[in-house]
This record gives structure tokens, sequence and C-alpha cells, in this order.
């Protein structure tokens, strides 16, 4: 019978962000305001990230996102039926459209921004400041080499 291998820091992070990810997800569904319960968690992502992109095609958040067209389609879709985005024709090609967070997508945001990070300030109550301000700092960096990782593979 051949042992295990040794847990190394790497298993234990794998372990993390996949308690991370289900644990995020349950927080999302609590503390997620009455009034945005008709979208899912993906919508809010993406409404994120056209705000960030500022008015955007399809096909480029679709690269952004690392979805496939269909999928960037559906959930627009659904943001652009809530009211939370505008489409708009493209003014360097009318035969395309570029979509934008609308003053409802801003507020149902930033209504979501603070609810998390009310949250957060909450759970790292217990913390002290350089533990916040290292935690951030790494969370950050593992971040930024994931997207760099993705990078490689476009």
């Amino acid at each position: 019978m051949s042992q295990a291998p040794p847990h190394t820091p790497a298993d234990e992070i794998i372990g993390q962000i996949g308690l991370f990810f289900r644990r995020s997800q349950a927080l999302y569904q609590l503390i997620r305001p009455d009034e945005d319960r008709s979208l899912e968690r993906p919508a809010y992502i993406l409404l994120g990230m056209i705000e960030t992109a500022g008015p955007v095609r399809l096909t480029a958040l679709a690269v952004t996102a690392q979805l496939n067209l269909s999928t960037i389609s559906r959930q627009v879709s659904a943001l652009e039926g809530a009211g939370l985005i505008i489409r708009e024709q493209d003014p360097a090609d009318g035969r395309a459209s570029l979509v934008r967070v609308s003053e409802l997508g801003r507020i149902a945001l930033e209504r979501n921004h603070n609810r998390w990070r009310d949250e957060l300030t909450a759970m790292l109550a217990d913390w002290d400041e350089k533990e916040r301000d290292e935690f951030a700092r790494l969370f950050t960096r593992l971040n930024e080499a994931m997207a760099e990782r993705c990078a490689e593979d476009r």
C-alpha cells in the first residue's frame, strides 16, 4: 500500500479556495436584498465587469469574462430586462452594440458593494490592522497570479 503524499501548503490553499467559493455563495444568498432576488450572482459579477469596462461590446465582454458569447448574451439580456444595463449602438460600427450600466444598475452595484463591505468588516473585526492589510495584499497577489496564468493561454 502506497502512502499518500504529504499535505502541502498548496493542498491547504486548494481546500480553502473551494470552501471560500461555497461560503461566499451562501453569504451572497444571505445578504442579497429582496429587490435583487430575481438575478443570480453571475449576473451581478457581469454587471460589475460592465461597470469597470465602460461601454463594451458583448464579444469583448465574453473574452474578459472567459465565457462563451451565448452565456454572455443570456446574462446581458437578463440584466437589460431588469433595467440594470442599457444597450446602445456602437458609434464606431453601426452594426454592433455596446452595453453600459444604467443608473439603476449603479445603485444595485453600490448597494451590493456596501453589504459585502459591511459583512467583511464585521467578520474581520477581531483581526488587527496588520493582519487585514497582509490578507488583502496576499489575496490580491494570488488573484494577480491567477490572471497572469489565465492570460498565458489566451
